[in-house]
């Protein structure tokens, strides 16, 4: 899940059966794509040391 407004990471929420950014908190703009596991714990663990990969998405 992918938000395209911030372009980051964000989550599925499976109650609500839709995807939410987690800087934004808004459901409207998430796009899904396929990720490596590898590569989503790289861009996790850069966060983490507060560096903010940004992921810009194509409009395909």
């Amino acid at each position: 899940q992918v938000c395209r407004v911030c372009d980051l990471l964000g989550y599925y929420n499976h109650k609500l059966k839709t995807g939410i950014c987690s800087s934004c908190k808004n459901s409207d703009n998430i796009s899904t794509m396929k990720l490596p596991y590898a590569c989503k714990l790289l861009i996790q663990e850069l966060q983490s040391m507060n560096i903010v990969p940004h992921l810009k998405l194509d409009e395909a």
